[in-house]
């Protein structure tokens, strides 16, 4: 049994949530500049979704249940300036990123994954949230961050580390049943909304990975 487990604080729960990132300018200069200002002169602005959010940064979820239309049409702006500007998908992947948050608002609390951008990376943590009932659920590090979870009993143990300084960032126990719950909704919703986004532009760039040249819907 992991040694952090017993140094975890009890949460009564923790929200969790897939995340559609939001940005208000769309790039379009090189990648690398030698005048910062270049970000905003080469840069065109982009309409947000015409959803109620929470955050202005981000589309969750939940917020984009039903509102799938809004959502696809922010996206086709991005799809109609990268063909103007002649950017290959490559240079505009970032704008299709997904996020993977746990938090609890009240308890000030959160579980951050920064370095999963697609579906199929998110899925991992959630499928195993929703099936495994004991033991290691998941392990993973990257630059400055590593995220443990633990199952136990009727409980699930978080850690969020910054393995480079050797620090824990959060440690926390939450009941198992209702975030498992909670998880399995939140996969069928966010494989609903995939589906929906790639029909409406003709590809899917959430899922995972795109190694070639997506063909957009005109």
């Amino acid at each position: 049994m992991p040694a952090w487990l017993s140094q975890t604080r009890n949460l009564p729960s923790l929200e969790a949530e897939v995340c559609f990132q939001i940005q208000d300018r769309f790039y379009y200069g090189p990648d690398r500049v030698s005048d910062p200002s270049d970000y905003e002169r080469l840069a065109e602005k982009l309409a947000p979704p015409a959803i109620a959010l929470v955050s202005p940064s981000m589309v969750r979820s939940a917020e984009a249940l039903g509102h799938e239309a809004e959502l696809a049409a922010y996206y086709r702006q991005i799809v109609r300036l990268a063909r103007h500007h002649q950017r290959p998908f490559n240079s505009i992947r970032h704008y299709f990123w997904l996020r993977l948050w746990l938090w609890n608002s009240q308890q000030q609390a959160h579980i951050a994954f920064p370095w999963y951008d697609s579906y199929a990376e998110i899925d991992r943590v959630l499928k195993a949230l929703v099936e495994i009932e004991s033991g290691p659920v998941h392990d993973d590090a990257d630059q400055g961050w590593e995220v443990q979870i633990h199952a136990r009993g009727d409980a699930v143990y978080l850690l969020q580390r910054d393995p480079d300084e050797d620090e824990a960032l959060a440690a926390l126990c939450v009941p198992r049943a209702e975030l498992a719950r909670q998880v399995a909704q939140l996969r069928e919703r966010t494989q609903g909304l995939i589906a929906r986004l790639s029909g409406e532009l003709g590809a899917d760039v959430w899922t995972s990975y795109v190694r070639t040249e997506p063909t957009f819907a005109p």
